[in-house]
Protein backbone atom coordinates (compact mmCIF):
# COMPACT_ATOMS: atom_id res chain seq x y z
CA UNK A 1 0.00 0.00 0.00
CA UNK A 2 2.87 2.35 0.79
CA UNK A 3 4.40 1.64 -2.61
CA UNK A 4 1.05 2.23 -4.31
CA UNK A 5 0.59 5.57 -2.53
CA UNK A 6 4.09 6.62 -3.57
CA UNK A 7 3.38 5.67 -7.20
CA UNK A 8 0.12 7.66 -7.20
CA UNK A 9 1.87 10.69 -5.72
CA UNK A 10 4.59 10.41 -8.34
CA UNK A 11 2.00 10.15 -11.12
CA UNK A 12 0.16 13.21 -9.84
CA UNK A 13 3.37 15.22 -9.70
CA UNK A 14 4.15 14.23 -13.29
CA UNK A 15 0.68 15.28 -14.45
CA UNK A 16 1.04 18.63 -12.65
CA UNK A 17 4.45 19.21 -14.20
CA UNK A 18 3.12 18.30 -17.66
CA UNK A 19 0.21 20.76 -17.33
CA UNK A 20 2.51 23.49 -16.09
CA UNK A 21 4.98 22.92 -18.93
CA UNK A 22 2.22 23.27 -21.50
CA UNK A 23 0.62 26.38 -20.07
CA UNK A 24 0.70 29.19 -22.62
CA UNK A 25 2.77 32.09 -21.38
CA UNK A 26 1.83 34.71 -23.96
CA UNK A 27 -0.51 35.05 -26.91
CA UNK A 28 0.29 37.81 -29.39
CA UNK A 29 -2.30 38.92 -31.94
CA UNK A 30 -1.12 40.70 -35.08
CA UNK A 31 -4.08 42.62 -36.52
CA UNK A 32 -3.31 43.21 -40.19
CA UNK A 33 -5.59 45.61 -42.03
CA UNK A 34 -4.16 45.29 -45.54
CA UNK A 35 -7.15 45.87 -47.79
CA UNK A 36 -5.17 48.79 -49.16
CA UNK A 37 -1.86 49.63 -50.82
CA UNK A 38 0.04 47.50 -48.28
CA UNK A 39 -1.61 44.25 -49.37
CA UNK A 40 1.49 42.90 -51.10
CA UNK A 41 3.55 43.23 -47.91
CA UNK A 42 1.18 41.31 -45.63
CA UNK A 43 2.09 37.79 -46.79
CA UNK A 44 5.82 38.48 -46.81
CA UNK A 45 5.62 39.80 -43.23
CA UNK A 46 3.80 36.67 -42.11
CA UNK A 47 6.42 34.42 -43.72
CA UNK A 48 9.11 36.49 -41.99
CA UNK A 49 7.39 35.86 -38.65
CA UNK A 50 7.28 32.15 -39.45
CA UNK A 51 10.99 32.09 -40.21
CA UNK A 52 11.76 33.76 -36.89
CA UNK A 53 9.47 31.87 -34.55
CA UNK A 54 10.26 28.38 -35.81
CA UNK A 55 10.57 25.69 -33.14
CA UNK A 56 11.01 25.92 -29.39
CA UNK A 57 8.18 28.41 -28.81
CA UNK A 58 5.49 26.00 -27.62
CA UNK A 59 4.58 28.21 -24.67
CA UNK A 60 3.64 31.07 -26.99
CA UNK A 61 0.89 31.69 -29.50
CA UNK A 62 1.47 33.96 -32.49
CA UNK A 63 -1.83 34.65 -34.23
CA UNK A 64 -2.31 36.84 -37.29
CA UNK A 65 -5.65 38.25 -38.38
CA UNK A 66 -5.08 39.10 -42.04
CA UNK A 67 -7.47 41.02 -44.26
CA UNK A 68 -5.74 41.78 -47.53
CA UNK A 69 -6.87 42.79 -50.98
CA UNK A 70 -8.07 39.87 -53.07
CA UNK A 71 -8.51 37.45 -50.14
CA UNK A 72 -11.18 36.78 -47.53
CA UNK A 73 -10.19 37.69 -43.96
CA UNK A 74 -8.64 34.85 -41.98
CA UNK A 75 -7.08 34.07 -38.61
CA UNK A 76 -3.72 32.32 -38.88
CA UNK A 77 -1.58 30.45 -36.35
CA UNK A 78 2.16 30.84 -36.95
CA UNK A 79 4.16 28.09 -35.26
CA UNK A 80 6.82 25.42 -35.81
CA UNK A 81 7.59 26.69 -39.32
CA UNK A 82 3.90 26.34 -40.20
CA UNK A 83 1.16 28.80 -41.02
CA UNK A 84 -2.21 27.23 -40.22
CA UNK A 85 -5.54 28.83 -41.12
CA UNK A 86 -7.74 28.40 -38.05
CA UNK A 87 -10.70 30.59 -39.03
CA UNK A 88 -12.12 32.21 -42.15
CA UNK A 89 -14.56 35.10 -42.26
CA UNK A 90 -16.93 36.60 -44.83
CA UNK A 91 -15.82 39.80 -46.54
CA UNK A 92 -15.99 42.68 -44.05
CA UNK A 93 -14.43 46.01 -43.22
CA UNK A 94 -11.53 45.36 -40.87
CA UNK A 95 -11.12 49.10 -40.30
CA UNK A 96 -14.41 48.89 -38.39
CA UNK A 97 -13.73 48.98 -34.63
CA UNK A 98 -16.46 46.42 -34.00
CA UNK A 99 -14.66 43.96 -36.27
CA UNK A 100 -11.37 44.56 -34.45
CA UNK A 101 -13.03 44.08 -31.08
CA UNK A 102 -14.70 40.85 -32.23
CA UNK A 103 -11.33 39.45 -33.34
CA UNK A 104 -9.69 40.44 -30.06
CA UNK A 105 -12.53 38.87 -28.06
CA UNK A 106 -12.31 35.66 -30.10
CA UNK A 107 -8.58 35.39 -29.45
CA UNK A 108 -8.95 36.09 -25.73
CA UNK A 109 -11.66 33.46 -25.48
CA UNK A 110 -10.07 30.68 -27.51
CA UNK A 111 -6.33 31.27 -27.10
CA UNK A 112 -5.98 31.87 -23.39
CA UNK A 113 -2.61 32.75 -21.93
CA UNK A 114 -1.02 34.31 -18.88
CA UNK A 115 -0.11 37.40 -20.91
CA UNK A 116 -1.15 39.05 -24.16
CA UNK A 117 0.38 41.36 -26.76
CA UNK A 118 -1.15 43.23 -29.69
CA UNK A 119 0.45 44.33 -32.97
CA UNK A 120 -1.51 46.86 -35.03
CA UNK A 121 -0.40 46.65 -38.65
CA UNK A 122 -1.64 49.05 -41.32
CA UNK A 123 -1.34 52.69 -42.40
CA UNK A 124 -1.23 55.32 -39.71
CA UNK A 125 -1.50 59.04 -39.07
CA UNK A 126 -1.83 59.21 -35.30
CA UNK A 127 -4.72 61.22 -33.87
CA UNK A 128 -5.54 63.03 -37.14
CA UNK A 129 -9.22 62.66 -38.09
CA UNK A 130 -10.02 61.11 -41.45
CA UNK A 131 -12.13 64.00 -42.70
CA UNK A 132 -9.19 66.40 -42.37
CA UNK A 133 -6.48 64.31 -43.98
CA UNK A 134 -7.09 66.16 -47.24
CA UNK A 135 -6.05 69.36 -45.46
CA UNK A 136 -2.99 67.94 -43.71
CA UNK A 137 -1.57 65.64 -46.37
CA UNK A 138 0.84 66.97 -48.96
CA UNK A 139 -0.48 67.60 -52.45
CA UNK A 140 2.89 68.48 -53.89
CA UNK A 141 4.16 64.91 -53.44
CA UNK A 142 1.05 63.29 -54.83
CA UNK A 143 0.19 61.39 -51.68
CA UNK A 144 -3.31 59.98 -51.53
CA UNK A 145 -4.96 60.94 -48.23
CA UNK A 146 -6.30 57.41 -47.79
CA UNK A 147 -2.72 56.19 -47.42
CA UNK A 148 -2.34 57.89 -44.10
CA UNK A 149 -5.15 56.99 -41.68
CA UNK A 150 -4.86 54.05 -39.31
CA UNK A 151 -6.37 50.80 -40.57
CA UNK A 152 -7.32 52.30 -43.91
CA UNK A 153 -9.49 49.98 -46.01
CA UNK A 154 -10.25 50.63 -49.68
CA UNK A 155 -13.87 50.54 -50.87
CA UNK A 156 -13.60 50.46 -54.68
CA UNK A 157 -16.61 51.93 -56.47
CA UNK A 158 -18.17 53.21 -53.26
CA UNK A 159 -18.52 56.56 -51.54
CA UNK A 160 -16.39 57.18 -49.62
CA UNK A 161 -13.68 55.28 -51.49
CA UNK A 162 -12.00 54.27 -48.23
CA UNK A 163 -12.77 53.99 -44.53
CA UNK A 164 -10.48 54.45 -41.55
CA UNK A 165 -10.52 53.93 -37.82
CA UNK A 166 -10.48 57.11 -35.76
CA UNK A 167 -8.49 57.29 -32.52
CA UNK A 168 -11.56 57.26 -30.28
CA UNK A 169 -12.82 54.19 -32.17
CA UNK A 170 -9.48 52.46 -31.69
CA UNK A 171 -9.72 53.17 -27.96
CA UNK A 172 -13.18 51.58 -27.88
CA UNK A 173 -12.01 48.53 -29.83
CA UNK A 174 -9.24 47.57 -27.38
CA UNK A 175 -10.21 46.28 -23.91
CA UNK A 176 -8.65 47.85 -20.83
CA UNK A 177 -5.87 46.19 -18.83
CA UNK A 178 -5.43 43.13 -21.05
CA UNK A 179 -2.30 43.62 -23.13
CA UNK A 180 1.28 43.80 -21.93
CA UNK A 181 2.13 45.79 -25.00
CA UNK A 182 0.78 47.35 -28.16
CA UNK A 183 3.22 47.55 -31.07
CA UNK A 184 2.32 49.83 -33.96
CA UNK A 185 3.65 48.68 -37.31
CA UNK A 186 2.19 51.83 -38.84
CA UNK A 187 3.47 55.31 -39.63
CA UNK A 188 3.15 58.32 -37.32
CA UNK A 189 1.58 56.49 -34.36
CA UNK A 190 4.36 57.56 -31.98
CA UNK A 191 2.68 60.71 -30.71
CA UNK A 192 1.75 61.66 -27.19
CA UNK A 193 -1.90 62.05 -28.15
CA UNK A 194 -2.17 58.38 -29.15
CA UNK A 195 -0.12 57.12 -26.21
CA UNK A 196 -2.23 59.07 -23.73
CA UNK A 197 -5.49 57.82 -25.25
CA UNK A 198 -4.25 54.22 -24.99
CA UNK A 199 -2.65 54.47 -21.57
CA UNK A 200 -5.19 52.08 -20.01
CA UNK A 201 -4.92 49.57 -22.87
CA UNK A 202 -1.35 48.29 -22.41
CA UNK A 203 1.63 48.61 -20.11
CA UNK A 204 3.95 49.58 -22.93
CA UNK A 205 3.64 50.94 -26.46
CA UNK A 206 6.18 50.55 -29.27
CA UNK A 207 5.76 53.09 -32.07
CA UNK A 208 7.43 55.52 -34.43
CA UNK A 209 6.97 59.28 -34.50
CA UNK A 210 7.85 59.27 -38.21
CA UNK A 211 7.23 57.05 -41.21
CA UNK A 212 8.04 53.35 -41.25
CA UNK A 213 9.56 52.51 -44.63
CA UNK A 214 10.23 49.42 -46.69
CA UNK A 215 8.51 46.31 -45.27
CA UNK A 216 7.75 47.58 -41.77
CA UNK A 217 9.17 45.68 -38.83
CA UNK A 218 11.80 43.07 -39.76
CA UNK A 219 9.86 40.18 -38.24
CA UNK A 220 12.47 37.60 -39.26
CA UNK A 221 14.66 39.32 -36.65
CA UNK A 222 12.28 40.67 -34.02
CA UNK A 223 9.40 38.16 -33.76
CA UNK A 224 10.92 35.93 -31.06
CA UNK A 225 11.95 38.87 -28.90
CA UNK A 226 8.50 40.41 -29.34
CA UNK A 227 6.85 37.18 -28.17
CA UNK A 228 9.18 37.13 -25.18
CA UNK A 229 8.18 40.72 -24.35
CA UNK A 230 11.78 41.82 -24.79
CA UNK A 231 10.69 45.13 -26.24
CA UNK A 232 13.94 47.00 -25.67
CA UNK A 233 15.71 44.46 -27.85
CA UNK A 234 12.86 44.55 -30.37
CA UNK A 235 13.21 48.33 -30.70
CA UNK A 236 16.98 48.13 -30.98
CA UNK A 237 16.78 45.41 -33.65
CA UNK A 238 14.32 47.51 -35.63
CA UNK A 239 16.68 50.48 -35.50
CA UNK A 240 19.81 48.47 -36.36
CA UNK A 241 18.05 46.92 -39.34
CA UNK A 242 17.13 50.24 -40.94
CA UNK A 243 20.26 52.06 -39.84
CA UNK A 244 22.19 49.43 -41.78
CA UNK A 245 20.38 50.37 -44.99
CA UNK A 246 21.45 53.00 -47.49
CA UNK A 247 19.75 55.91 -49.23
CA UNK A 248 16.01 56.44 -48.75
CA UNK A 249 15.63 53.26 -46.67
CA UNK A 250 18.10 54.40 -44.01
CA UNK A 251 15.13 55.92 -42.24
CA UNK A 252 13.94 54.93 -38.79
CA UNK A 253 12.60 56.31 -35.55
CA UNK A 254 11.37 54.09 -32.75
CA UNK A 255 10.49 54.39 -29.08
CA UNK A 256 9.24 52.37 -26.12
CA UNK A 257 6.69 54.12 -23.92
CA UNK A 258 5.74 53.14 -20.37
CA UNK A 259 2.09 54.12 -20.13
CA UNK A 260 2.03 54.19 -16.32
CA UNK A 261 3.89 57.51 -16.33
CA UNK A 262 1.72 59.34 -18.85
CA UNK A 263 -0.66 60.88 -16.32
CA UNK A 264 2.27 62.43 -14.46
CA UNK A 265 3.75 63.66 -17.73
CA UNK A 266 0.40 65.22 -18.67
CA UNK A 267 0.13 67.06 -15.35
CA UNK A 268 3.62 68.45 -15.78
CA UNK A 269 2.84 69.47 -19.36
CA UNK A 270 -0.39 71.16 -18.24
CA UNK A 271 1.50 73.26 -15.70
CA UNK A 272 3.82 74.51 -18.43
CA UNK A 273 0.95 75.20 -20.83
CA UNK A 274 -1.00 77.14 -18.21
CA UNK A 275 2.07 79.29 -17.60
CA UNK A 276 3.40 79.75 -21.12
CA UNK A 277 0.63 78.67 -23.50
CA UNK A 278 -0.03 82.21 -24.66
CA UNK A 279 3.30 82.08 -26.53
CA UNK A 280 2.12 79.32 -28.86
CA UNK A 281 0.09 81.32 -31.47
CA UNK A 282 3.03 83.57 -32.30
CA UNK A 283 5.86 81.05 -32.00
CA UNK A 284 8.19 80.22 -34.88
CA UNK A 285 7.49 76.51 -35.44
CA UNK A 286 10.32 76.23 -37.96
CA UNK A 287 12.65 76.18 -34.94
CA UNK A 288 11.09 72.96 -33.68
CA UNK A 289 11.99 69.48 -34.88
CA UNK A 290 9.37 68.12 -37.26
CA UNK A 291 9.03 64.49 -38.37
CA UNK A 292 6.35 64.51 -41.08
CA UNK A 293 6.27 65.36 -44.78
CA UNK A 294 2.72 66.74 -44.67
CA UNK A 295 1.96 70.03 -46.36
CA UNK A 296 0.62 71.27 -43.01
CA UNK A 297 2.90 69.76 -40.38
CA UNK A 298 1.35 67.86 -37.50
CA UNK A 299 4.18 65.91 -35.85
CA UNK A 300 6.70 67.93 -33.82
CA UNK A 301 9.14 66.64 -31.22
CA UNK A 302 7.47 66.91 -27.81
CA UNK A 303 10.55 67.81 -25.81
CA UNK A 304 11.79 70.29 -28.42
CA UNK A 305 8.40 72.04 -28.32
CA UNK A 306 8.36 72.30 -24.52
CA UNK A 307 11.92 73.64 -24.49
CA UNK A 308 10.85 76.36 -26.92
CA UNK A 309 8.04 77.72 -24.75
CA UNK A 310 9.12 76.94 -21.17
CA UNK A 311 11.15 79.63 -19.40
CA UNK A 312 11.21 78.00 -15.96
CA UNK A 313 14.20 75.70 -15.38
CA UNK A 314 12.48 73.84 -12.55
CA UNK A 315 9.44 73.13 -14.73
CA UNK A 316 11.69 72.03 -17.58
CA UNK A 317 13.76 69.70 -15.41
CA UNK A 318 10.63 68.16 -13.97
CA UNK A 319 9.24 67.62 -17.44
CA UNK A 320 12.45 65.95 -18.60
CA UNK A 321 12.41 63.59 -15.62
CA UNK A 322 8.81 62.61 -16.32
CA UNK A 323 9.58 62.13 -20.01
CA UNK A 324 12.56 59.90 -19.24
CA UNK A 325 10.37 57.76 -16.98
CA UNK A 326 7.79 57.42 -19.77
CA UNK A 327 10.25 56.75 -22.58
CA UNK A 328 13.08 54.41 -21.52
CA UNK A 329 14.20 53.88 -25.11
CA UNK A 330 14.13 56.13 -28.15
CA UNK A 331 16.37 56.42 -31.17
CA UNK A 332 16.31 57.62 -34.76
CA UNK A 333 18.59 57.70 -37.75
CA UNK A 334 20.42 61.05 -38.18
CA UNK A 335 18.37 61.80 -41.30
CA UNK A 336 14.99 60.63 -42.58
CA UNK A 337 14.96 59.87 -46.33
CA UNK A 338 18.63 60.80 -46.83
CA UNK A 339 19.57 62.03 -50.26
CA UNK A 340 16.02 62.99 -51.20
CA UNK A 341 14.91 66.59 -51.79
CA UNK A 342 12.51 66.26 -48.84
CA UNK A 343 14.99 64.69 -46.41
CA UNK A 344 14.53 65.58 -42.75
CA UNK A 345 17.59 66.11 -40.54
CA UNK A 346 16.93 64.88 -37.00
CA UNK A 347 18.41 67.09 -34.28
CA UNK A 348 15.97 66.00 -31.57
CA UNK A 349 14.06 62.76 -31.03
CA UNK A 350 12.50 62.40 -27.58
CA UNK A 351 10.38 59.39 -28.59
CA UNK A 352 7.00 61.10 -28.95
CA UNK A 353 5.66 63.78 -31.25
CA UNK A 354 3.01 66.40 -30.48
CA UNK A 355 0.70 68.57 -32.56
CA UNK A 356 1.08 72.37 -32.42
CA UNK A 357 -2.19 74.27 -33.02
CA UNK A 358 -1.57 77.01 -35.54
CA UNK A 359 -3.75 80.08 -36.26
CA UNK A 360 -3.75 79.17 -39.96
CA UNK A 361 -5.25 75.75 -39.09
CA UNK A 362 -8.30 77.28 -37.44
CA UNK A 363 -10.44 77.70 -40.56
CA UNK A 364 -9.97 74.08 -41.63
CA UNK A 365 -11.31 72.82 -38.31
CA UNK A 366 -8.09 70.98 -37.47
CA UNK A 367 -7.51 72.92 -34.25
CA UNK A 368 -11.09 72.28 -33.15
CA UNK A 369 -10.67 68.57 -33.88
CA UNK A 370 -7.53 68.59 -31.76
CA UNK A 371 -9.43 70.11 -28.85
CA UNK A 372 -11.55 66.96 -28.84
CA UNK A 373 -8.58 64.73 -28.05
CA UNK A 374 -8.15 63.53 -24.50
CA UNK A 375 -4.60 64.91 -24.33
CA UNK A 376 -5.79 68.40 -25.26
CA UNK A 377 -8.66 68.30 -22.81
CA UNK A 378 -6.60 66.93 -19.91
CA UNK A 379 -3.68 69.33 -20.34
CA UNK A 380 -5.59 72.52 -21.33
CA UNK A 381 -3.48 72.49 -24.49
CA UNK A 382 -5.74 74.07 -27.11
Amino acid sequence: MLALAFAVALLNSCIFKDEKDHKIHRTVLVYMCAENGLYNMASSNIHSMNASVGNGMDNYNLLVYMDRRGMAPALLHVHNFQIDTIAKYPERNSADPEVMRSVIDEVLQNWKAEHYGLVLWSHGSGWLPTNLLHFVDSKTMGWAPRRRAFASEDNPGQTPAYTCMELDELVEAIPDDVFDFILFDACYMGNVEVAFALRNKANQIVSSACEIVLYGFPYHIVARDMLNNNLLKTCNEFYDYYNGMSGFNKTAGISLVNTAGLDSLARCFRKIINEYGDKIPGMNVSRIQCFDRFEHHACYDLEDFVEEICENNDYMNEFRLQLQACVPYKVSTPVLFPGESYQIVINSYCGMSVFIPRPEYEESGLNEAYRQTEWSDYTDYR
